[in-house]
């Protein structure tokens, strides 16, 4: 395990100097300020993904403590913006919070440090480079009413890319390719949806951001929307594949 968390975080790095190399070469042309805010972005959003793929590869009580926290933010965030809904959209909103924020919470007792791992890191995968494939590429609007700058050229390189990232994590031949597209695509779909439910809400509450709790990046949810949603549901499945062997 220590080998392939060594190799977790070459990846890492890679993709940082990757990531930081193109930040450079798109941001020549702009003015101070936006130089600025663009670096803060970048280092702070090169902070949450370490800070959480150590996290996750610790595993146990880190991990529930993490997810916990990131909960009660995330439940402070949306509480803001309950009053802002109408009745009919308040409601289903509340049950949704009653459920998917205690499924992301047990995450951790579902399922290995491995798994946490994989899937942050997939899901980290997929939100960089669909937003960097979908600022370079991107033409065809996906949800242009809920997130216009959402495009199908973006979803396609950010699945591209965190399926090289599946096939690097399980280099080992402990998947099978297939077994790593599917997963990887299982991914990139919830990510996806997490994404796009949290920015819905935002625009039936009329906000940009859900607060500014992360330099250049908003809020908790507008961070960590995709992981927390993405892992609620593969907690849901584990615990309906669970009752379904008792049957």
């Amino acid at each position: 395990m220590d080998r392939e968390l060594r190799s977790i975080f070459v990846f890492i790095l890679f993709g940082f100097s990757i990531g930081g190399l193109w930040f450079f070469i798109s941001g020549r042309k702009k003015d101070r300020e936006e130089k600025r805010r663009r670096g803060a972005k970048y280092w702070s959003y090169a902070g949450i993904v370490i800070g959480t793929t150590l996290l996750a590869t610790l595993g146990g009580m880190y991990w529930f403590v993490f997810c916990l926290l990131l909960s009660v933010g995330a439940i402070v965030e949306v509480g803001k913006t309950i009053f802002k809904l109408s009745g009919t959209v308040r409601i289903p909103v509340v049950m949704a919070v009653l459920l998917i924020f205690p499924l992301f919470c047990g995450s951790g007792f579902f399922f290995s440090n491995r798994v946490l791992v994989f899937t942050y890191l997939s899901v980290a995968v997929f939100d960089a480079f669909s937003q960097l494939t979908g600022q370079s590429l991107g033409r065809t609007k996906m949800a242009p009413q809920i997130s216009p700058n959402k495009t199908w050229e973006g979803f396609a390189g950010g699945f591209f890319f965190s399926t090289l990232f599946g096939i690097f994590f399980f280099w080992s031949g402990e998947k099978s390719l297939l077994e790593v597209f599917f997963l990887s695509f299982g991914v990139a779909i919830l990510g996806l949806s997490g994404d796009l439910i949290a920015s819905w809400l935002k625009r039936k509450a009329n906000i940009k951001d859900y607060s500014d709790l992360l330099p250049g990046h908003g809020g908790i949810l507008d961070r960590f929307d995709s992981l927390i949603f993405t892992l609620a549901v593969f907690s849901l499945f584990r615990i309906v594949e669970f009752f379904y062997t008792k049957l």
